[in-house]
């Protein structure tokens, strides 16, 4: 079967992407459409959440194995289909692509169909707008981080470096 997503943003009102993906891909397969399709770098974290009628979230779908000594805190997105989860039209699911500012897509299941024979999935098959940027990088200075009182000044500040007892001679270029 192919399952049929619509996807909007919470950033960019004017945008949409409905994406058709065969029901046996897994979560990793889709998640790598997506970043491809959006301009978006793979290598940066990201994960599904199924969520409620209300976008609650519920189970995680991660990029990387959760795993700790009380069993896996989230399932890795490459161990399950989207068929394995996903069952019925109106299903719910929240792509996070920005772990770190905590910036989602809001995605349903809008269809379940079969197969066209002369596509080729997946696929995008409505897009509208630009997508957000994928990261949201917020301009905070090193003054900001560091505040009024600066601790690599006050350490540095009680250096001399002509107290420093330095041998050059004890390294050699053959050491690098």
């Amino acid at each position: 079967m192919i399952y049929k997503f619509r996807m909007i943003s919470g950033d960019e009102e004017a945008f949409l992407r409905e994406y058709e993906i065969p029901d046996n891909h897994t979560f990793l397969s889709f998640h790598n459409f997506i970043q491809k399709d959006l301009g978006y770098d793979s290598a940066q974290l990201a994960s599904f959440f199924l969520t409620d009628e209300q976008w609650n979230k519920g189970m995680e779908l991660t990029l990387i194995d959760m795993e700790n000594d009380a069993g896996p805190a989230a399932i890795p997105m490459e161990s399950v289909t989207l068929a394995d989860l996903l069952k019925e039209k109106k299903e719910r699911l929240l792509y996070v692509f920005d772990i770190f500012s905590d910036r989602c897509f809001f995605m349903e299941l809008s269809d379940i169909a079969e197969p066209s024979t002369s596509m080729k999935y997946p696929v995008c098959i409505t897009s509208i707008g630009i997508p957000p940027q994928q990261l949201k990088l917020e301009d905070i200075s090193v003054d900001d981080l560091l505040g009024e009182d600066d601790v690599f000044d006050e350490i540095t500040n009680d250096i001399d470096i002509n107290d420093i007892d330095f041998d050059s001679e004890a390294f050699s270029d053959e050491d690098y």
